[in-house]
């Protein structure tokens, strides 16, 4: 065939004809900047366990600046909680789903810190993105097996593990304000905060939920009659004996049952609401006192502030002068 015929064929060049000089420098993969570089920062990791790398600058993220909070150590000051000689454990429940919500759950953290040196345990449910646990002091974290299910992990995993006499259950939406008065301490279960539930949308999920529970018919029995006065437990978030929780599960299997039918932030609301509907059936909390700190619609601000942070709503509080030991953000997760 003739050189015409092959003019648009590809020819592979041949090296030897390059003069050396001239010839492209072949570096092999290994000896790549590039590989060198990643092969040694990989290396670098693995030899280090827990190690947080922080942003040492700010960084522009939804037209905010923001800037990643870090994990701090125990303040001197920090003490352990003990009262009526029982031990305390916290337990924090988080989701991260951006890098905002990775710094709620440290900045949840750091604030135990500043006061207390109790166990912590962070029970992560169904995080989107993953973070680095850092250099955490006295604390555990667990993946649940079940997600999606929120507010009734904390008891689910205190019933398993037992860490201590009593619960101090967090959202990673909640940060400690200041130390808890002995007052705020002594019942074996009090709220953080309480909301009065007259809405009928719920009444159908409600009963459907109490019906899944063992010795159902009593507490449905105590529902439908109108007369019985009850309050949602905002967040299912409570300060909470051992004793207490394990009663509960003997005697409706509360948590076994239901951490396998709450998946989505709807059911985790009616869950808010028959943990009231129990407890204030047995007789453990009542109208009178059922919340260290009142009604959550009273909160400054309450479920209006979704880009407050910590420090704003340490300032907000401030400002109105609203005496809590706990501080609330709203994010709309």
């Amino acid at each position: 065939m003739s050189s015409w015929a092959n003019r648009n064929i590809p020819r592979r060049r041949d090296i030897s004809q390059i003069p050396i000089e001239l010839r492209p420098q072949i570096v092999q993969r290994i000896e790549q900047p590039q590989v060198i570089l990643s092969e040694s920062f990989q290396q670098r990791q693995e030899s280090l366990v827990n190690e947080v790398i922080y942003p040492s600058k700010e960084f522009v993220m939804d037209r905010q600046q923001y800037v990643t909070r870090k994990i701090e150590a125990v303040f001197s000051s920090a003490k352990e909680l003990r009262h009526n000689d029982k031990s305390y454990v916290f337990v924090i429940l988080r989701t991260i789903n951006n890098t905002k919500d990775n710094d709620l759950w440290i900045a949840s953290y750091n604030s135990i810190r500043k006061f207390y040196t109790n166990k912590i345990v962070i029970i992560d449910d169904n995080s989107q993105i993953n973070t680095v646990n850092g250099k955490l002091v006295n604390c555990d974290i667990i993946m649940s097996d079940h997600n999606g299910a929120g507010e009734i992990l904390p008891y689910y995993y205190y019933l398993e593990h037992k860490w201590a006499d009593r619960m101090i259950f967090l959202h990673d939406s909640m940060f400690l304000n200041r130390p808890f008065r002995t007052d705020e301490l002594e019942n074996s279960v009090l709220f953080h905060w309480d909301f009065n539930s007259t809405e009928k949308v719920h009444e159908k999920k409600i009963k459907t939920y109490l019906s899944l529970i063992k010795n159902s018919k009593i507490i449905l029995d105590h529902f439908e009659d109108t007369d019985n006065v009850w309050k949602g437990c905002f967040g299912a978030a409570t300060m909470i004996d051992l004793d207490i929780v394990e009663s509960l599960e003997e005697k409706y299997l509360l948590f076994s049952l239901l951490v396998l039918s709450i998946r989505n932030r709807k059911e985790r609301e009616i869950f808010e609401r028959i943990f009231g509907i129990v407890l204030f059936f047995e007789g453990l909390v009542s109208s009178e006192k059922c919340s260290n700190f009142g009604d959550i619609t009273e909160y400054p601000s309450a479920f209006h502030s979704n880009t407050m942070t910590f420090d704003t709503a340490s300032h907000l509080l401030s400002q109105a002068h609203y005496d809590s030991a706990i501080i609330k953000v709203w994010r709309g997760r």
